[in-house]
């Protein structure tokens, strides 16, 4: 048998439970029938509830396990609570266990502490230190996906929800990015260091909007604070005809509370996801028919071969570099529905095997905004570098 003497805590997080309502005052929780052992094979479930808005953190005052002869090597895993917790304990070979729920499906809890308690060393930590889990976001499932099955040609207007990791960019101009986990915006390079300005002012303003599919609206949202610009190392501006490192990210100064209108996508992880014809999404705030659009539009664009873009950059007699670092979509007769304003944007492909929205180019050159292919930055050959910079290696 077991008792506990909990202080529940409340601290500002979203949190689901029920049962036992959190208190900031001294609560017991007991096995079964405490002080009398409970009965072989019992289990028992406690929930604790917190207000909307909030989460549950335990602090133990006192915890007592009792051995008893009918229990060999009883204990009892317990890892801490961050965003809500729902407690399930069984006696004897199964521990006790506190399950984090996080606000689903816009975040998953990642424990990251696990102690386990015994009649014999009482609180013993089974990491090197201890940490709070915590909720971590959910990336590339929107809840209000779009229709695949759609064969339109040229661009259609995006319902809210459709692509919530889309950002509304506004640095020399108009542009597009990518929210990436709840604080970095994936963006191209070029849009903060533009290839064909010839002087550029220092201390220029980055603004960011999230969370819309209108202009208006988004401005109406507010422009989110950027606390850092980290630009790849192999872009240079003064190259006007080599796009080659065509990749930035931007830390917002605050992360983002995440919904159904904003989720992050997510990073490729294989070159299957490039393969020849696959059929991917890019949208963008961009230039239709010569007009800045005040909504957000979106196209389905084939992955194209390789040869037949070099073959069309030959047959345009473009001295423009096609690295290993970009890759081409469209085709060479269709009219193409990426154009200005739509830079820094991303090309999503589903993947079948995880199950989620993936962004694995970024909008970067174009040859005008007539028939044929549009390249980008293969966000595949850069995925490292990316997860350096978020974990602040770089």
């Amino acid at each position: 048998m077991w008792w506990l003497l909990l202080w529940g805590v409340l601290q500002a997080c979203p949190t689901q439970g029920s049962v036992l309502l959190a208190q900031q005052l001294p609560q017991q929780l007991t096995s079964p029938g405490y002080p009398e052992p409970y009965l072989k094979g019992q289990e028992s479930t406690t929930v604790i509830e917190a207000p909307k808005g909030f989460a549950v953190r335990l602090v133990f005052q006192e915890f007592d396990l009792e051995p008893s002869q009918d229990c060999i090597n009883q204990s009892q895993p317990i890892s801490q609570v961050s965003r809500g917790s729902e407690t399930t304990r069984t006696p004897g070979d199964n521990p006790f266990k506190t399950q984090n729920h996080c606000q689903e499906p816009y975040y998953q809890t990642m424990p990251t502490g696990m102690f386990t308690c015994t009649a014999q060393d009482p609180w013993k930590e089974t990491q090197d230190r201890e940490e709070v889990p915590h909720c971590a976001p959910v990336c590339g499932r929107p809840v209000i996906p779009i229709a695949q099955n759609q064969e339109v040609q040229g661009s259609s207007k995006a319902k809210l929800g459709n692509f919530p990791w889309q950002a509304f960019t506004n640095i020399y101009g108009r542009g597009g990015g990518a929210l990436l986990g709840d604080r970095w915006i994936l963006t191209a390079a070029h849009t903060i260091y533009p290839k064909d300005s010839i002087s550029l002012r220092k201390n220029r303003s980055v603004d960011v909007f999230l969370g819309h599919t209108k202009t208006d609206e988004l401005i109406k949202l507010g422009n989110h604070p950027v606390r850092r610009v980290v630009v790849h190392p192999d872009y240079h501006q003064n190259e006007s005809h080599n796009f080659d490192g065509d990749i930035a990210l931007l830390e917002l100064q605050h992360s983002v509370p995440l919904g159904p209108r904003l989720l992050p996508v997510c990073l490729p992880n294989s070159e299957t996801l490039y393969r020849s014809g696959l059929m991917g999404y890019v949208s963008g705030f961009g230039v239709e028919k010569g007009w800045l659009t005040t909504e957000l539009k979106y196209s389905k664009l084939p992955v194209a071969p390789r040869e037949a873009c070099k073959a069309w950059l030959q047959e345009k007699q473009r001295s423009e570099v096609f690295s290993d670092n970009m890759f081409c979509a469209g085709n060479k007769t269709w009219q193409q529905s990426v154009c200005q304003g739509d830079s820094g944007g991303v090309y999503v492909v589903w993947d079948d095997r995880a199950h989620h929205w993936v962004a694995t180019g970024i909008v970067s050159w174009g040859i005008g905004c007539g028939k044929g292919y549009g390249f980008y930055t293969k966000v595949l050959n850069y995925v490292d570098w990316i997860k350096g910079v978020m974990d602040g290696k770089d």
